[in-house]
């Protein structure tokens, strides 16, 4: 069971998919949450969705194009918006922007593999 927590940014966790650098700030049975740092041009390698889970992508800063391969859809988003995943659709998120970008994950109810 999660217990209340207060996680600072030096306390999140880092992990590395490739060139995309992401922290971690909350991982249980029920609850992913994490936010991701895009370079200019960067793109995430091809995430293949999570079975038995909803994801939602939230651009907090920057300009950003997410691919959705399976359903040959493009979804442009800036800072505000907000894309809902279902369970299973693969996706590719570009940097399309000038500047670093930043764009949080939620997941829920879980990601697929064991808490980190």
């Amino acid at each position: 069971m999660a217990e209340l927590k207060l996680i600072r940014q030096e306390d999140a966790q880092i992990l590395m998919e490739d060139d995309e650098f992401v922290r971690i700030y909350a991982h249980t049975d029920k609850l992913l949450f994490a936010v991701a740092s895009f370079l200019p041009g960067q793109r995430s390698p091809l995430d293949p969705g999570h079975d038995g889970a909803h994801e939602v992508a939230y651009v907090i800063k920057g300009h950003f194009v997410f691919e959705f391969p399976d359903s040959n859809a493009f979804f442009e988003l800036q800072a505000g918006d907000a894309v809902l995943i279902p369970e299973g659709e693969a996706h590719i998120c570009i940097n399309v922007g000038e500047e670093i970008g930043y764009v949080s994950w939620s997941l829920a109810p879980h990601l697929g593999r064991a808490p980190l």
